[in-house]
């Protein structure tokens, strides 16, 4: 009696999707910085003009559908985001898990982060 010879090539495949998911899921989580994740950027103009859709990663920012390499620094309820080559370092104070404000000298702190579920 013959048996039906049996291939590892599922068996890679399943692992290769894992450490691919597991590497997607790395970029993403960083238990010491509060801002990894999604926001949306708020005015308060009139009853509040949202702005769009940003998304801090552990080492880098998209927002306005641009990809910026960043790093991090975060002390106490601040977190400063520190671009690595073109555009502006943003101060932003944590109000809670859910909510931030950047610190701008133009706008006075006016502008809200809510995080995005």
């Amino acid at each position: 009696m013959r048996f039906p010879r049996m291939t590892t090539r599922p068996i890679r495949a399943a692992l290769a999707a894992g450490l691919l998911l597991l590497a997607a899921g790395c970029e993403s989580y960083d238990p010491g910085n509060p801002l990894i994740g999604r926001w949306t950027l708020t005015a308060p103009i009139g009853l509040g003009m949202a702005l769009g859709t940003y998304e801090f990663r552990r080492s880098s920012m998209r927002g306005l559908g641009i990809d910026t390499p960043v790093q991090y620094s975060v002390s106490g309820n601040e977190v400063t985001v520190i671009p690595e080559s073109f555009g502006p370092t943003l101060e932003i104070e944590m109000i809670d898990a859910s909510s931030a404000r950047l610190k701008d000298p133009l706008t006075g702190g006016l502008m809200t982060l809510r995080r995005v579920r």
